[in-house]
């Protein structure tokens, strides 16, 4: 009986190790999808890199693409910001005036939609209702003064281009 109950705690034992081991060499290696392009891994931490991906001034330009681009190990061709997908961090100041000069250089008509944020109707950028979009090949000029402070985003309300990957983050 000693003896069963030595091989049983031994297996027990090798269980244990195998399984700690497995999930700590597990906990190394994170999914595709959870290392965006705005995030690299130095050592053992996530830390933000966003390099050209972060707008702020006064006039701030942004172009949209359609790219190739590794999204979890397969190509893929989302729409881009300045190369981005999602768009690039765009940062203002409460009291600020901006001018954001977007081209398109998408085969067909897109927009981009200040979601949440306080300006002209004819600056909201929803295609049909409060201007008529932006029209390929060519450059839309927003400018707006920022009235308030907080997170907010932008995206396209044009097609389905939102889910795409037109789309990006936005802190006044």
């Amino acid at each position: 009986m000693s003896n069963q109950l030595s091989k049983s705690r031994r297996k027990f034992v090798k269980s244990a190790a195998l399984t700690f081991g497995g999930a700590t060499l597990l906990r190394q290696i994170s999914p595709a999808w959870a290392a965006p392009e705005g995030l690299t891994r130095s050592s053992q931490n996530l830390s933000p890199s966003f390099g050209d991906s972060v707008l702020s001034g006064d006039t701030i330009e942004m172009a949209i693409s359609k790219e190739s681009k590794l999204i979890a190990g397969s190509a893929g061709r989302p729409i881009t910001i300045n190369g981005s997908s999602p768009g690039p961090l765009v940062r203002l100041k409460e009291g600020q005036h901006v001018t954001i000069n977007v081209t398109n250089n998408l085969s067909e008509s897109t927009s981009i939609h200040w979601h949440g944020l306080i300006l002209p109707y004819t600056m909201d950028g929803v295609p049909g209702v409060s201007f008529p979009g932006i029209a390929a090949g060519s450059t839309f000029t927003y400018e707006f003064d920022i009235e308030q402070n907080g997170t907010y985003w932008y995206h396209s309300h044009s097609g389905l281009q939102e889910q795409l990957g037109h789309l990006g983050p936005m802190i006044i």
